[in-house]
């Protein structure tokens, strides 16, 4: 087995063919199949079933990708530094959409100035997203809200927040006070997208309650669903530090909701096996001390 076998097979599992596979390795489909059967001898299992014109995915293929994933993408990052081992480095830096839009750009400012030399990516998605890059290390580290779902992950807290109900200036609940939840059930509410770490806070605390949300919207931008509640065309639940500005200029109102705790952490997240760089340090540290300004 060889580097060159894995990468074909990491390549014909996300291609989910050998044709297309071929095309993106600039092989031909017999040398490619060659290598998937060469694998496949050599570990005595199946990877690939062929159905048609196409291949299904094995349960022992989907077992190996996510290791050999991660190691291309270590082989990859190792190869990239060493060939610019005298130039400047680079930094692949993930976000969730929340602290991407409110959080992350001021930090960047801040690091880009420090390394203005420093060659610096940033992802924004939603936070399963972003944790899936972290693990098949497409990605340093990230920022996200809401709790890790896998223990390869290192979180550490590094700022805290709340999520508040928001309604039109011209809704009834404008400005309300411990409203009860089962007056809420004939609301249309205009959520963030499944998996997100907003909307998944939002559901668990409002199912603990024996509420659940059936949203009429479901957007992965914040913006829009501002812009739809400030309309009056429902009610949503979203993370106060995005809310200021509007808040402030009463585009929106917010309200309370009795006995709702709705109190959440930003997390710094990274692969427990990383090496942290001196950069990457210098970056935890900036968050850490932002952190602390805040929290005084």
């Amino acid at each position: 087995m060889t580097l060159k076998h894995i990468r074909v097979f990491v390549t014909v599992y996300q291609e989910e063919s050998i044709t297309r596979a071929a095309v993106r390795l600039g092989m031909t489909q017999p040398a490619t199949s060659l290598s998937i059967k060469e694998l496949e001898e050599y570990y005595g299992t199946k990877l690939f079933e062929r159905s048609g014109r196409g291949i299904r995915i094995t349960e022992a293929a989907s077992h190996l990708y996510s290791h050999a994933a991660r190691l291309m993408s270590l082989y990859d990052e190792l190869d990239q530094e060493m060939k610019n081992w005298n130039t400047n480095g680079r930094l692949r830096i993930g976000s969730s959409i929340s602290i991407g839009s409110c959080i992350l750009p001021s930090l960047m400012v801040r690091f880009s100035k420090k390394y203005p030399d420093l060659d610096l990516y940033v992802k924004v998605d939603s936070s399963d997203v972003i944790e899936k890059n972290i693990l098949e290390n497409h990605l340093d580290f990230a920022l996200i809200e809401g709790t890790v779902h896998s223990d390869n992950i290192y979180s550490e807290i590094f700022l805290n927040d709340e999520l508040i109900p928001i309604c039109s200036r011209f809704h009834p609940l404008a400005g309300a006070e411990n409203v009860e939840l089962e007056s809420l059930k004939n609301e249309h509410f205009l959520m963030r997208e499944k998996n997100s770490g907003t909307r998944e806070l939002a559901e668990a605390n409002f199912a603990l309650k024996d509420f659940h949300i059936k949203p009429v919207w479901e957007s992965t931008s914040t913006a829009a669903l501002i812009n739809a509640v400030a309309a009056g065309l429902g009610i949503s639940v979203l993370p106060k530090r995005m809310l200021e500005k509007q808040l402030r200029m009463h585009q929106i109102f917010s309200f309370s909701i009795r006995d709702l705790d709705l109190k959440r952490h930003y997390y710094l997240v990274y692969h427990e096996k990383k090496y942290i760089s001196p950069v990457m340090q210098d970056f935890f540290d900036m968050i850490r001390e932002m952190s602390d300004s805040q929290s005084n």
